[in-house]
C-alpha cells in the first residue's frame, strides 16, 4: 500500500491568522497554488484559505443576491470590492474545516478526498503541524511511475 509520507511536498509555504489577504494571494501566486495553509503563532494547522474563497469574499453581497445565469458579475466592482478586503486578516476567510490527511494515511484514502471534494490540494498534518502538501497531480502520476 502506497502511503502519502512517500510523496509529501516538504517545501512548502504557509500564511498566519494574522497574515492579510494581500499575503495570501502574493503566496499562492509565488508558489503557484490554488489554496494556502493558514497556521497559528506555534505553527499549529488552523485551516486553509482557497481562490475560491477570495473569490466568494470579493464578490459584493448585492451582487450574489441578483446572481443567476444570466447575470455575469462585473470584474471591476469585484476588484474594488476586493481591494477593501486586502487588508483584513486571513483567518476572517480561513476555512477551518478544509480536509487534511495524515502521512500514514493511504494515498486512496488522500485520492478519494481530493475525488469528492474536488480539490486538487491537500495538506498533510503531524499532530497539529503542517508537514507538508499532497497534490492531485502527484497521486495521479504515481500511475505511470
Amino acid at each position: 500500500m502506497k502511503l502519502v509520507r512517500d510523496f509529501i511536498i516538504k517545501d512548502i509555504s504557509s500564511v498566519t491568522e494574522n497574515s492579510p489577504v494581500r499575503r495570501v494571494i502574493k503566496n499562492m501566486r509565488l508558489h503557484r497554488v490554488s489554496i494556502m495553509p493558514v497556521v497559528n503563532k506555534l505553527g499549529e494547522y488552523i485551516g486553509c484559505i482557497s481562490e475560491e474563497d477570495i473569490l466568494e469574499a470579493a464578490v459584493p453581497d448585492y451582487m450574489k443576491k441578483i446572481y443567476n445565469t444570466s447575470f455575469m458579475a462585473n470584474i471591476d466592482q469585484i476588484i474594488a470590492h476586493l481591494t477593501q478586503i486586502l487588508d483584513d486578516k486571513a483567518i476572517a476567510l480561513t476555512d477551518v474545516n478544509y480536509p487534511y490527511v495524515t502521512p500514514d494515511d493511504s494515498l486512496e484514502y488522500a485520492a478519494d478526498i481530493l475525488y469528492r471534494t474536488k480539490g486538487n490540494m491537500l495538506p498533510v498534518l503531524e499532530s497539529k503541524k503542517l508537514v507538508g502538501l499532497i497534490t492531485l497531480i502527484q497521486i495521479l502520476s504515481v500511475s505511470i511511475e
